[in-house]
């Protein structure tokens, strides 16, 4: 038996039936969250998750790179992604005060709004998608596995 101290180790099968689970219900989760997004909110999930974290950063203010990861995109498309969103007005460029080619990305008034807006249409969908499928037991023993990894 392969043990890592007292807990078995997972074997290379199991791996990757978890990793694709994790893959199907993310894939699937974010189609029917994309699904009801454009509609509902007027934005595109992506755009959503953009001025999520924008809406949490300190001063609502990120650097272009910071946010690409964050976003899980590459850096161009991050800055393809916020010049959409420039355009539309939901977030602009600021310099860095401390070094001038710094660049980052800030959340606007109307921004803020969408946010709220969007984050309202994201929650019910994740609980209709989601947090309907699932006992709270369970909701809190996969938390409790992912946020170990």
């Amino acid at each position: 038996m392969n043990t890592i101290g007292d807990v078995k180790k997972v074997s290379p099968t199991k791996v990757v039936e978890v990793w694709e689970s994790l893959a199907r219900v993310h894939n699937a989760t974010s189609a029917a969250i994309e699904k009801d997004m454009l509609p509902s909110a007027g934005i595109p999930l992506g755009w959503y998750e953009v001025l999520a974290h924008l809406n949490r950063a300190p001063d609502a203010m990120l650097r272009f790179q910071d946010l690409a990861r964050l976003a899980g995109i590459t850096d161009s498309g991050a800055s393809r992604r916020i010049e959409q969103m420039i355009k539309a007005g939901l977030i602009d460029r600021r310099s860095c005060p401390v070094d001038r080619r710094g660049v980052y990305a800030h959340l606007t008034v109307q921004g803020k709004a969408a946010y709220e807006k969007a984050h309202t249409v994201f929650v019910r969908s994740l609980e209709q998608n989601l947090g309907s499928r699932l006992a709270a037991e369970e909701a809190d023993a996969v938390h409790a596995a992912l946020s170990r990894l």
